[in-house]
């Protein structure tokens, strides 16, 4: 598990801040809602106070043969031929992300599409370093604190992971994301992989011992999204073999707010 602390010094102390996360892109299936995508990224470019974590899955690396073996979802005819190769993929994935990359709060998570055919060391020398970004593995604590005048407004305890929830139904990733937070302490909770796009706060029960007063503290859950559709007119995505639920492309905005010390979200 890898740990990263990230400082931001707000203009006013009252600024709010914003993250649009940006993951499972599937840079080179021609599902790629590309224009989307690179719709999401000149937001945050030009957007005061606005930031990203990266996700996992920006690349969708179905090749002919993975780790060995034949990966039976390799289908020629549903690749962008401008991007057919693994390094093709990853080149356009650095030039997409290049204006954003002084935006990017943490670094950027390893997906299970790069992990088919990427090992840790070759994702932080192809991924990492080029944009000059931490490497957050697959899980990852993320210590976010907004100063104002050097001095601190508020902290924010981010746990994010690309995930591997895989079930068809996103009440099953509420689920399974609550019981994450039941083991982790955390404010926001993101996880990408299954393509939903939803933000849920929860509310967690404490005790002041000095005060005896009973304490709320909200947490905020987001499953953040994707640029791929599922279902693209003349193409045989590999997920028509199991017709699943169409999932909309985007992703989901957090909004901090320091001075209140709240949280929130939307899609």
């Amino acid at each position: 598990m890898h740990c990263v602390r990230e400082v931001i010094e707000l203009s006013k102390i009252d600024d709010l801040i914003n993250i649009r996360p940006l993951g499972d892109i599937h840079l080179g299936a021609l599902g790629c809602d590309i224009e989307k995508y690179e719709r999401s990224v000149e937001w945050i470019r030009k957007t005061e106070n606005a930031y990203t974590i990266g996700m996992g899955d920006y690349i969708d690396n179905v090749q002919a043969y993975a780790g060995g073996i034949v990966d039976k979802r390799w289908n020629p005819e549903t690749v962008d031929r401008r991007m057919l190769t693994t390094e093709e993929q990853t080149e356009f994935f650095l030039k997409t992300w290049e204006p954003i990359k002084h935006k990017t709060i943490g670094g950027l998570l390893a997906g299970n599409h790069e992990w088919k055919t990427i090992n840790q060391k070759r994702f932080i020398t192809d991924f990492c370093k080029p944009l000059g970004l931490k490497y957050l593995g697959r899980l990852a604590y993320i210590s976010l604190t907004l100063t104002h005048k050097k001095k601190e407004v508020a902290n924010y305890l981010f746990l994010v992971m690309h995930g591997g929830y895989s079930g068809m139904q996103a009440g099953g990733a509420v689920n399974r994301m609550k019981q994450l937070t039941g083991d982790f302490d955390c404010d926001v909770a993101l996880m990408g992989h299954n393509h939903d796009t939803w933000v849920r706060p929860v509310m967690r029960m404490s005790y002041d011992r000095k005060k005896n007063q009973i304490l709320e503290k909200k947490v905020l859950l987001g499953n953040t999204g994707t640029f791929l559709r599922g279902y693209e007119k003349g193409i045989d995505s590999y997920v028509e073999i199991n017709p699943k639920e169409a999932k909309r492309t985007g992703t989901i905005t957090v909004t901090l707010d320091p001075y209140n010390n709240d949280v929130f979200g939307h899609d």
